[in-house]
């Protein structure tokens, strides 16, 4: 034979299957759409309930860009719901009770969640407690803190700069709406174009082998967390500007959307694998679902079993995607 012979092997075509584990979550939020609108038209149809869907996947689409860095790196956290009322609570407070300058108010805000953040980051990377222990004794305390500190009352009447955050426009575009894309613009930034971004998806894909190549892994998890508690913090305050103030029942249960959206999105729970755009697709699939329920007047107790359905079919995806990469047999 030749020796300037070249053999040329074909590629290997993806199957269907293989493009929808990849690409479905981005369809999936269109065909939603569509499918929901032949049944609403009125209802969905229109720049103004694109715009609705929007502003409500506003707070969970928040919450989930620092929760796929968290679960990037295999890790998780529960308490995201508690943070964010302990959060909101403490901002009222010092707004309404001690009379602070709003602007200190959402300070306060943010900060609380960055240190709730360095709470279970500090537990995590450097006492090495097991995240789903850590993050559920978090949801704990801080929600049990958060009723302590407000009587379990609810608290209305934000100022207008805080207000304003929630209901706003831009010209013809929701404040929420604006902040939503800008973080979530910065966060592609960091995960995909700095060396930060680089070492979160190593420390999730192969810890140890992090660590034999130079990574400090303790500090990138607790990096991860800050940065998670920064988006719980611009969630909250986005939550706490809708609703005009705090209420006992802020945050409870938002743990599960949050994760279902990342999972949904294509963030792997064995960590290593996930984009930040499939996790905004994935808390607007949430939101859609959510308001579907809703138009139909489904009964509050069923919102949960659909819930734990969507968490399930998530699951299932999560592991066909890793059996065709070979992480799992």
């Amino acid at each position: 034979m030749p020796n300037n012979v070249v053999v040329s092997i074909p590629k290997a075509r993806k199957r269907l299957s293989d493009v929808f584990i990849d690409y479905g979550i981005y369809t999936s939020v269109v065909l939603l759409f569509f499918a929901f609108g032949l049944f609403f038209p009125q209802a969905f149809f229109s720049i103004t309930n694109v715009r609705n869907i929007l502003v409500s996947a506003s707070v969970v689409g928040t919450m989930a860009i620092g929760m796929t860095f968290v679960i990037l790196t295999a890790n998780i956290d529960l308490s995201v719901g508690s943070a964010a009322y302990f959060a909101v609570a403490l901002g009222v407070l010092a707004v309404k009770r001690a009379g602070w300058h709003p602007l200190l108010g959402i300070l306060i805000i943010v900060a609380t969640a960055i240190g709730i953040g360095a709470f279970n980051g500090l537990q995590i990377s450097r006492l090495k407690m097991v995240p789903l222990i850590a993050t559920l004794a978090s949801l704990g305390i801080f929600r049990g803190l958060a009723l302590q500190f407000t009587d379990a009352a609810s608290i209305y009447g934000m100022p207008p700069i805080i207000s304003r955050i929630g209901i706003g426009y831009v010209g013809s575009v929701p404040i929420p709406i604006i902040m939503l894309f800008v973080l979530y613009i910065l966060a592609y930034y960091i995960l995909e174009k700095t060396r930060f971004g680089t070492y979160v998806y190593a420390v999730g894909g192969d810890r140890e082998a992090a660590f034999k190549a130079g990574i400090n892994v303790s500090n990138i998890i607790l990096y991860v967390y800050l940065l998670h508690g920064f988006f719980v913090g611009m969630a909250s305050l986005i939550l706490c500007a809708r609703m005009d103030g705090v209420v006992p029942a802020l945050g409870a249960g938002m743990e599960f959307d949050v994760i279902t959206a990342v999972i949904l999105g294509g963030t792997s729970f064995s960590g290593g694998v996930g984009n930040i755009w499939g996790t905004l697709a994935g808390a607007i699939i949430i939101t859609l679902i959510n308001t579907a329920l809703t138009i139909l007047n489904v009964s509050a107790f069923y919102y949960d079993i659909f819930k734990g359905t969507v968490i399930l079919l998530a699951v299932i995806l999560d592991t066909f995607r890793q059996r065709r990469k070979g992480i799992i047999v």
